[in-house]
């Protein structure tokens, strides 16, 4: 039995004081090869929903960590790939967060961001509540780095 491949990919910025998610950008590789925008709507195929649900979790834990800790986070992009078996079985599910910094901040607060926060942020993602509700038997690998 074959199995199904779904990638995704993530842009958000983050500017201001406050940073904010703004202007969140989802894309979803079709299987004609091409990366299509997520508009999420009612009309969406359910299963997609829960993919790009599991994947905004991730994202909505990481910012707000990374706020929690006044980090100057600047942009996120990441690369999100779920395998299921041939029958929509969850299998495996791997993300690649890249954090870009705030190049305008202060001295202090790019230094908040050294190995200890990077680990901190990437074990509070692993308690977004779609993520811990995934079956025992799914692989789950989520990576977290620094751009620059």
């Amino acid at each position: 039995m074959a199995e199904r491949l779904f990638q995704f990919r993530l842009h958000s910025s983050h500017h201001g004081p406050d940073r904010q998610s703004e202007d969140v950008v989802v894309e979803f590789l079709t299987d004609a090869g091409e990366w299509q925008s997520q508009e999420l709507s009612l009309t969406m195929p359910g299963f997609r929903l829960y993919l790009i649900s599991l994947l905004l979790c991730q994202h909505v834990y990481l910012v707000a960590n990374a706020r929690e800790r006044g980090l100057p986070l600047q942009a996120v992009d990441a690369d999100f790939k779920v395998t299921t078996s041939s029958d929509w079985i969850l299998k495996r599910v791997e993300g690649d967060f890249r954090l870009r910094l705030d190049p305008a901040a202060a001295d202090q607060e790019r230094g908040r961001v050294d190995a200890e926060a990077m680990a901190h942020l990437q074990e509070r993602m692993t308690l977004c509540p779609v993520s811990r509700n995934l079956p025992g038997g799914v692989h789950k690998r989520i990576d977290l780095r620094l751009l620059g």
